[in-house]
């Protein structure tokens, strides 16, 4: 049985290719996962529970609720590690009113946008969005997101897991811009689809979807969907 710890080693392409250096990993959990060639009588978690297909996973996902507890405004449902570089937008949105302007204007800073959510393990996930890049600047911008074995942060599937039960290129999905790219397409001032799907690992209980503009990139986002389909 091919078992998969942080200490594995494994021949397929380095996670480093991945990092950026202003993304520091979550503190990763000691995890084992099992590849599609490993044993099936594996404890991985409630992977039989009903799911409902076509149901947004994402509260808000339109982007056209915002709100303001303290600081600066931000979208329901959504978490802005960087607050000052999202901000609500009506100038070019896809569809109803809102929808999410991401601009970094320091060098070394992220505009990002965040949301965690209940998933079930070994289940199939589609991620859909719409965007539109209006400036590009070297790493210009792509998802960026985690599965967790619980909400905690501290409880995050280390890189090297996740490295080895998908490939180079099905890790883009989650960690670049869709299947084998790095970044997203950059056709300027055009809405574009982002739809990819992607099977949860098992273990994992939640995924932290989230969007990262780089230093000189500008971009907006618009009706984000997070939904189940049949595997």
């Amino acid at each position: 049985m091919c078992l998969l710890t942080l200490l594995v080693g494994c021949e397929k392409q380095k996670y480093e290719d991945f990092i950026e250096p202003d993304e520091p990993e979550p503190d990763p959990i000691n995890i084992i996962l099992y590849s599609d060639k490993d044993s099936k009588d594996v404890d991985s978690g409630d992977d039989s529970k009903d799911v409902d297909e076509g149901v947004n996973l994402l509260i808000n996902g339109g982007l056209e609720e915002w709100e303001t507890f303290w600081g600066p405004e931000r979208p329901k449902g959504w978490s802005l590690p960087s607050n000052e570089y999202v901000k609500r937008d009506k100038s070019a949105h896809y569809e109803g009113i809102f929808c999410a302007k991401m601009q970094s204007l320091e060098k070394g800073n992220t505009a990002r946008l965040e949301q965690k959510i209940q998933v079930s393990p070994n289940q199939k996930i589609r991620i859909r969005f719409h965007y539109a890049i209006t400036q590009w600047k070297d790493k210009g911008a792509r998802t960026y997101c985690y599965f967790r074995t619980r909400s905690a942060e501290s409880t995050t599937i280390s890189a090297e897991a996740l490295n080895y039960f998908y490939d180079a290129n099905t890790l883009r999905i989650i960690r670049g811009g869709g299947y084998g790219l790095t970044y997203f397409h950059h056709e300027l001032n055009k809405w574009l689809t982002f739809d990819e799907t992607i099977e949860v690992p098992p273990a994992a209980n939640y995924f932290a979807f989230g969007i990262n503009s780089y230093y000189g990139t500008t971009i907006y986002v618009d009706d984000c969907w997070i939904t189940y389909v049949s595997n």
